[in-house]
């Protein structure tokens, strides 16, 4: 019952993509945040791949990653508020429905306990995490604008990885033409050289606090 209702969510969430690019990645990013079981490794990589195939171009891609980016940031501040609120006892009751389990929850917590502020930044990439941490900011009572910053800034890394992915290589996968991939891996190296930079800079940041 929870795969059918999952699957169809996930498809309702394609065809909307589809539909309307924009609008798509927007809803699927921000219902990714707050119902975890929404594969955000699905939808977004479709949406890299229908700028490109639409002629959308470069530009295009742009708005996808800044769609799916801030959709993702608002849902991340819902939780956070609902969770800086309700406590963890209400959030484990009602997180059920939501598929957010104990397990689960403690993982992201023990995630926040060991990274502190910079789990909110470094959990929006991490799988099984990323959907979850903004649970125990909301517990902690963390910085609001230090938390939206690492949210937005995070996600943007992590949506930019997966929408070029979609954007670069969605043809190939699609077709199996391997024909002028290695401009496409040049062009990937250098998002994730920029990443790495951008890491680099943040950790230093860190370790001075």
């Amino acid at each position: 019952m929870a795969f059918a209702i999952i699957s169809s969510l996930t498809s309702y969430l394609k065809s909307i993509t589809i539909l309307n690019l924009y609008l798509g990645a927007f809803l699927a990013a921000l219902i990714e945040t707050i119902f975890p079981p929404i594969p955000s490794e699905i939808v977004m990589p479709l949406a890299g791949y229908l700028a490109s195939s639409g002629n959308y171009g470069y530009p295009g891609m742009f708005l996808v990653i800044i769609s799916a980016t801030i959709g993702a940031t608002i849902g991340a501040f819902i939780i956070y508020y609902v969770s800086k609120k309700l406590g963890r006892f209400l959030i484990l009751k009602y997180g059920r429905y939501f598929f957010v389990s104990e397990e689960k929850l403690s993982a992201a917590e023990r995630w926040f306990k060991k990274y502190g502020s910079s789990a909110v930044f470094f959990g929006r990439m991490a799988p099984g995490v990323r959907e979850l941490i903004s649970i125990p900011a909301g517990f902690s009572n963390m910085n609001f604008n230090k938390f939206a910053v690492y949210t937005f800034l995070g996600t943007l890394l992590w949506t930019s990885f997966l929408v070029s992915l979609g954007f670069f290589f969605g043809v190939y996968i699609e077709k199996w033409n391997l024909s002028g991939i290695f401009d496409k891996i040049a062009i990937l190296l250098i998002l994730v050289i920029i990443a790495y930079i951008i890491f680099k800079y943040l950790i230093k940041k860190f370790r001075r606090k």
